[in-house]
């Protein structure tokens, strides 16, 4: 569409039990009293899923479990952590916290973190016996993720973006809100009241995935001009 042409942007729309339930349907979560893992950061994209899984749960005689990463690489993330808890207590969530231990790389850092966030919370899945693992990526993330590939010059495999159930080591991942915008879940959390963290590190553009959001925006805004110049680091 053209700078010239107006356009009405897509209002933001909480999401709803029955429409949770058609988002879960797909992803063969068989048997009764399921054990979801819930990956939770405390943003409101991991908030929102966390409440959602957990009514979801409960409503088949099972139980959600929310679980933190705390890298310690940011002063206040423990804190951050603790209030993440209190939240979720709040709604009868249980919830642990994962700390990531030991020496930290010098360079490399986001991709190092990813790793070990996905390597804390697999093992803690095998350790309990919970099978079904979900993370809160959205249309948004699916967008970048895209994009990045594309600068990359990634084949056909990489344009398929991020699928919705994928193995990991004695545990299934899956990404229930792939079809749902960032927008949409911060809808959802404010039809519950629920407060959420923001993350500083989301805004700093040191990081790949950052300055492509922002590019993304860009080009989404009929006033703004994008800037082409990012790198092509994965995330």
């Amino acid at each position: 569409m053209g700078r010239n042409q107006s356009r009405k942007p897509e209002k933001p729309k909480s999401i709803a039990t029955a429409e949770f339930e058609a988002l879960m349907s797909p992803l063969g979560i068989d048997g009764s009293s399921p054990c979801l893992a819930v990956a939770v950061s405390g943003g409101a994209d991991s908030m929102a899923l966390a409440l959602l899984a957990a009514a979801w749960s409960g409503r088949r005689g099972g139980r959600a479990i929310a679980l933190t990463v705390e890298h310690g690489l940011r002063p206040g993330s423990a804190a951050e952590a603790r209030q993440v808890r209190e939240w979720l207590a709040d709604h009868a969530i249980a919830h642990h916290i994962l700390r990531w231990r030991g020496p930290k790389p010098t360079a490399g850092m986001q991709a190092a973190a990813r790793r070990a966030r996905y390597d804390l919370l697999s093992a803690w899945c095998r350790r309990h016996g919970c099978l079904h693992l979900l993370t809160a990526h959205h249309r948004n993330d699916q967008a970048e993720t895209l994009a990045m590939r594309l600068r990359r010059g990634t084949g056909v495999e990489g344009l398929a973006g991020m699928p919705a159930g994928r193995a990991l080591p004695g545990v299934r991942l899956l990404r229930p809100l792939l079809s749902h915008s960032r927008a949409d879940l911060i809808a959802t959390l404010a039809k519950r009241r629920q407060a959420w963290l923001e993350d500083p590190s989301n805004q700093n553009p040191v990081f790949a995935r950052i300055r492509e959001r922002r590019y993304l925006r860009a080009v989404d805004d009929d006033d703004a001009t994008p800037d082409p110049c990012l790198n092509d680091l994965d995330a």
